[in-house]
């Protein structure tokens, strides 16, 4: 059923009348009117149906001594938990009940009359909100009205009752114009739609279905006006309890009288929906949307027309086949429409007449519906019995073969492609489901799918075929004229978000085991499943890998198809043994005055009917028989004859035979597409895709709490921005600290050096009690142990993307989902007023929802596709690096706690001593008896902030390429002493932990400077041999080459950075690899020229490395290197 927070336009219309009834009601009791009317149902309470004394409290356990420990925080927790419940119960006893009554339509007019005569003296004022909630009514009666008044049907489900209400209405507010408020607003409200004239189109009277609900009727006024009516009083009859009464007209409440208006309006809601999701696709196609707002949408409203579809059937159970709830649903619109054309409707469903679309068909989807229907048989498939691939299916044109003329407009072409498109998709579907069965054995569980792509499968395997399915297959097929040829652009989009994640998880093979840290940091074993999921489901079912290989199991079946398959119905078959006769045209003559008997129109749609007369059976061939032999085919059909699987055999027509030949009607053949299925499907795209991005959310922040690097660079980072000792920004870490503001800052940016000391040593874990002017018992070794067991900062993953995790993991179904996310976005927050929540609280109409949704999912998405594992990896290697250079400058050693899975967790630790010296300068500085004006920030802070700006200029590849394209070259070094050539070389430090450096040295001065080690920097083990051939050493090789002349090569300050005049190496090969590397990713061409240095030069350099060795090893004590 629907949710409470949805409202289908019936819903509305009932709600609209009830609310007016209920208003009038009381207004004319006000005045003196005592109606007399009847009392529907009886008290019913709102809230829980337990009394507070039959509901359970928690026991609170009586302490006869003062507990301690774990028993007094339990004691605690269940007496907080007892007065929760008992307050619960409280507000449930005192939630008043609401009671309905019926009056009939005279007594609403004498209400009126009594209202208008007493006005003067009461004063009492209609809202012109209140009248234009009528006229919204009224409007929507006269809608379903005309329509039915156009279909000439005067039976039960016709529209006996909607002239009557709409009549009493209008009376009613005829006699009210006089207490209308005054409002200058008055005059905007639309005026009542006239009637068609009787000789309107069939045409126009869908046109009218694009009329959306009154806009002039403010939701929030509406709120308040139900709010005033629907006041809970005490009376006599409550017994002195509050109550709630609603007046409601009679005949009202009566399903079954009301049956028309209710499916008239369902088929109306659709119709608005359709428009909405089409728009959507448009903007997507525009680029204006991307494709997870567009699916995840869409899914949603196929989810919301399921609702919708349940919600009516269960209000007449009996009445409707849930197996066949279209049929039984649509059928009862379909009837008048046979009415208005003069047609006994059982005899139509069986004439060729039928066959002619008309506006009707579209609005009750019958064209889609059809042929859907061609699929019912799949559900009767024997399971020991393999279906051939394609399956036999007649197309469009089979149908009419006895009326051929109708072929060949534009209209009839678009019916014959859309079953051309559809029919292929479910033939798709079919060898998909049995790969998945079979990659199921071996693989990991399939994505989840769109509700579209799972509503086929309970068509082909139940022969479930809803009013929800049709609708969901007409979007499909909107979509494709939608986006033509650039429909495949959702799959590509998929391949596109997928292959962008992969190099970013750098997942890889380490003796035959996924190694879930291929960069060194690695996530920990309780978080390996979802890391695992994003890689498998990527390669085994998305990407094209070898593992799959749905691609090619689709082309041996399309390689194996009989070739029969292609040659026209009846050719090799004549006597063709399944139920795929044209239907037989009938002499059906019509009442000369166009509309149905008396007789005619008191008939009753049927429980089960059909619109479709194709239909197709199994049937089970005796082992070794062919079933092209002639002999076995004429005494097939004859045993089919007699079981009254196939109709009397009787001469066929000759026209027949002689229109199906020219029409050269051929079985339906599959598409050559191998990715078919998922390129005519982008919803499906869409959400698979939305589904990744979920995890890869979840598994990037997972890295990030495990790792704890990120938030503590981030403190660094915004104190460094805060005393400009960065001039450089980092758009990434700015964008995660927007993310999560309240989680990193609790909301608010720490401005001076005694809030960034004390907001990270909190987010760490440190009590108050630590920065208290008379601390109790703090000592040192306390605070180290504190800070040994504190557990910092968790980022948390985005609530909506929480939600829809549940989904996709088979959790909690679309509905439930759908109902918690209306709770996050319409969420007021706790500072909101009673006004706001309240209009939180009302109900949405379908479309309401749906463009609420689709405003928040593109900033959830933006949030989705955050990198979390690239900024983990980074702040990691940046915080490494400022630990090793304060323990350098400053002869510092940095505590380091050994952690399993590579999370060195003492990083924050640095941060923390970093920010804590920095405070005792500033506090240093403030309480000096001369203060001095200039800015002093700590030794350690000027060093972060030093390593900081290096980092940010060097972090991003394309910055480094185009700040070092940028550099001046001069001819000669900032000196002037010396020239501008350099000498580049690989050296091997065998030092433990052994690795390569890149060293680059001036052969003239001998000025040297080395970056790496190379392994740390590619993220590889301690001892790690380097491949000098390797692409990915190759360009962190030439990174770190460009890194070093961006930042002057060690100079500092007193030197700008400038780029080599000329340099060479000391290996051909490496000269020739490194030039290519470069050439590739985009330094400009004058730099592109590196060639091998002489004897002499070469001996400079091996003198200069050997010196610079010997100074590592003095300061390690250990020999020299040879």
């Amino acid at each position: 059923m629907l949710p409470d927070f949805l409202a289908g336009s019936y819903k509305r219309y009932k709600q609209d009348t009830a609310l007016f009834t209920t208003w009038l009601a009381k207004a004319a009791a006000s005045v003196g009117y005592k109606p007399d009317p009847t009392k529907r149902t009886p008290s019913v309470q709102s809230g829980s149906s337990k009394s507070p004394a039959a509901v359970e409290t928690p026991e609170v356990p009586k302490a006869s001594t003062r507990l301690k420990g774990k028993d007094r925080k339990a004691a605690k927790h269940a007496a907080e938990k007892a007065k929760k419940v008992i307050a619960d119960n409280e507000v449930e006893s005192s939630t008043p009940s609401t009671v309905k009554y019926t009056i009939t339509t005279g007594d609403l007019l004498r209400q009126a009359e009594a209202v208008m005569e007493s006005h003067v003296k009461s004063h009492i004022k209609m809202p012109t909100t209140l009248r234009a909630i009528v006229e919204r009514a009224i409007r929507a009666r006269r809608r379903c009205s005309e329509w039915f008044r156009k279909s000439n049907v005067r039976n039960v489900y016709a529209d006996k009752q909607h002239v009557h209400f709409i009549e009493i209405l209008e009376q009613s507010l005829k006699i009210l114009e006089p207490c209308v408020e005054a409002d200058d607003a008055a005059s905007s409200h639309p005026k009542q739609a006239a009637s068609l004239p009787d000789t309107a189109s069939l045409t126009n009277r869908f046109s009218m279905l694009n009329v959306e609900e009154s806009p002039d009727v403010d939701p929030a006024e509406v709120s308040a006006i139900a709010a005033a009516v629907n006041v809970a009083t005490k009376s006599k009859a409550s017994k002195g309890e509050p109550e709630i009464a609603v007046y409601e007209l009679e005949d009202e409440d009566e399903f079954d009288e009301e049956l028309a208006f209710v499916i008239f309006c369902f088929f109306e809601d659709l119709h608005r929906t359709q428009d909405f999701v089409k728009e959507l696709w448009h903007k997507y196609k525009a680029r204006k949307c991307d494709l997870h707002t567009a699916a995840i949408t869409t899914n949603a409203a196929f989810d919301l027309v399921r609702q919708a579809e349940e919600d009516l059937i269960s209000q007449a159970p009996k009445l409707f086949n849930r197996k066949r709830s279209y049929e039984s649903i649509a059928i009862i619109v379909f009837y008048a429409d046979a009415f208005q054309q003069g047609f006994c409707p059982e005899k139509r469903l069986n004439t060729n007449e039928s066959l002619r679309i008309t506006p009707f068909d579209d609005f009750i989807y019958l064209s889609t519906a059809k042929i859907l229907m061609k699929f019912t048989f799949l559900a009767d498939h024997p399971t020991d019995c393999q279906l051939p691939y394609p399956m036999p299916l007649p197309p469009l044109r089979f149908s009419y073969i006895s009326r051929p003329e109708l072929l060949g407009t534009p209209e009839m072409e678009r019916k014959e492609q859309e079953d051309l498109t559809l029919s292929r998709l479910i033939m798709d579907r079919q060898i998909w489901n049995i790969w998945k069965k079979e990659g199921g054995k071996r693989f990991i569980s399939p994505p989840p799918e769109d509700e579209f792509s799972e509503s086929l499968d309970k068509l082909t395997t139940k022969g479930v075929l809803s009013v929800a399915l049709v609708f969901e297959a007409r979007i499909v097929l909107d979509i494709q004229d939608i986006m033509g040829d650039d429909v495949k652009r959702g799959h590509q989009d998929l391949l596109q978000a997928t292959t962008a994640i992969d190099p970013i998880m750098d997942l890889k093979v380490v003796d035959g085991e996924w190694d879930v840290g291929g960069s060194g940091e690695r996530w920990h074993e309780k978080d390996v499943d979802v890391v695992m999921r994003i890689k498998m489901t990527s390669m085994q079912w998305i990407l094209d890998t070898p593992l799959n290989a749905f691609a090619e199991f689709k082309e041996f079946q399309l390689a194996n198809i009989d070739p029969d398959h292609y040659k026209p119905i009846g050719a090799s078959t004549p006597a063709l043994s399944s139920r795929h006769e044209p239907p037989r045209p009938q002499a059906v003559r019509p009442e000369a005055s166009g509309a149905a008997s008396p007789q005619d129109s008191k008939i009753r749609p049927p429980r089960n009917p059909k619109f479709s007369s194709v239909s197709m059976q199994y049937h089970r061939l005796p082992d070794g028989v062919d079933f092209h032999d002639p002999e076995f085919q004429r005494a097939m059909r004859k045993q089919l004859v007699a079981e009254g699987a196939l109709p009397d055999e009787e001469p066929v027509d000759p026209k027949h035979m002689e229109n199906a030949r020219k029409l050269n009607i051929k079985m339906i053949p599959p598409s050559k597409d191998l990715k078919y299925l998922f390129t005519t499907n982008p919803i499906y795209c869409g959400v698979v895709s939305f589904g990744i991005l979920t995890d890869y959310e979840a598994a990037g922040i997972s890295l990030c709490n495990w790792h704890k690097s990120i938030w503590p660079t981030a403190h660094l980072y915004s104190a460094l921005q805060q005393t400009s000792s960065i001039s450089r920004s980092w758009q990434e870490m700015d964008k995660l600290i927007d993310l999560h503001m309240d989680t990193l800052f609790a909301g608010q940016i720490p401005l001076s050096a005694h809030e960034f000391f004390v907001r990270f040593a909190l987010a760490l874990g440190l009590s108050m009690s630590n920065f208290s002017r008379n601390p109790r018992n703090r000592t040192n070794n306390d605070r180290i142990r504190f800070r040994q067991g504190a557990k910092g900062t968790k980022l948390k993953v985005t609530e909506m993307s929480s939600v829809f995790r549940q989904y996709f993991e088979k959790k909690s179904s679309l509905e439930a989902c759908l109902i918690k996310l209306d709770s996050l976005i319409r969420d007021p927050g706790s500072r909101a007023s009673k006004k706001e929540r309240e209009e939180c609280k009302r109900p949405l109409t379908n479309l309401q929802f749906l463009a609420m949704l689709e405003a928040n999912l593109p900033q959830v998405t933006r949030r989705l596709e955050f990198d979390y594992i690239t900024l983990t990896k980074q702040c990691v290697k940046l915080l490494k690096d400022i630990r090793r250079r304060v323990e350098w400058q400053f002869q510092l050693i940095c505590p380091r706690v050994s952690t399993e899975d590579s999370a060195d967790q003492t990083l924050t630790l640095v941060v923390l001593q970093i920010l804590e010296e920095n405070n005792d300068v500033a506090s240093a500085r403030e309480h000096a008896p001369i203060p001095t004006q200039a800015h002093m920030i700590g030794p350690q802070f000027k060093v972060a902030g030093e390593e900081m700006q290096r980092f940010l200029g060097t972090y991003r590849p394309q910055d480094l390429i185009s700040n070092f394209n940028a550099l001046p070259r001069p001819a000669r070094t900032p000196s002037g002493l010396v020239p501008n050539h350099w000498n580049i070389s690989i050296r091997h430090v065998p030092i433990p932990p052994p690795g390569d450096l890149v060293f680059i040295v001036q052969p003239d001065s001998e000025y040297m400077h080395s970056e790496g080690p190379i392994q740390t920097v590619e993220g590889q083990p301690q001892g790690h041999v380097l491949n000098p051939k390797s692409l990915v050493t190759l360009q962190t090789i030439a990174k770190l080459i460009m890194k070093a002349f961006v930042e002057g090569l060690g100079a500092g300050e007193a030197h700008p950075p400038s780029g080599p005049w000329s340099w060479k190496t000391d290996d051909p090969n490496f000269a020739r690899r490194i030039i290519k590397v470069m050439t590739d990713m985009g330094v400009r061409e004058d730099l592109l020229n590196m060639t091998v240095a002489d004897a002499d030069e070469l001996a400079t350099c091996d003198r200069v490395w050997h010196r610079f060795t010997e100074t590592m090893n003095r300061m390690i004590d250990e020999p020299p290197v040879a």
